[in-house]
């Protein structure tokens, strides 16, 4: 577990790559590191968006990673360890990234550094 109390929870970010009903495809990783995930009880009114049915997508929690987080896509999966458990294949229905803000983290090496800023996204739960 990480040990930043703003961002207890560890997850990963990742994109299938080439898959296909015959081909899992390959895994890309985007991002894994601290994260603090929240129940979406308080953002379910977000309108992310609609389906080919005219369903509206809602999250089912919104994760928070520090620092401005490239390259995430509506789209890509996440997985998100908290102290219950693991919540795996979420589906990243919105991305916001914001400049404001600055969070202590530590390096690879155990070092602290201050970030800027942070990244938001709002996933749901697989549905099975």
């Amino acid at each position: 577990m990480a040990t930043n109390p703003r961002f207890p929870h560890q997850c990963v970010i990742y994109r299938k790559v080439g898959a296909t009903s015959f081909n899992p495809g390959e895994t890309k990783e985007v991002y894994k590191g601290e994260c603090r995930k929240s129940s979406s009880t308080n953002i379910r009114t977000f309108n992310t968006g609609s389906n080919t049915t005219g369903k509206v997508d809602i999250a089912d929690y919104r994760v928070s990673m520090p620092g401005i987080v490239k390259g995430i896509q509506k789209g890509d999966l996440i997985d998100v360890t908290d102290l219950i458990g693991t919540e795996t294949g979420m589906r990243i229905v919105m991305v916001d990234a914001t400049q404001l803000g600055e969070h202590e983290v530590a390096d690879e090496n155990g070092k602290t550094k201050i970030v800027r800023g942070g990244t938001a996204v709002l996933c749901n739960a697989p549905s099975n």
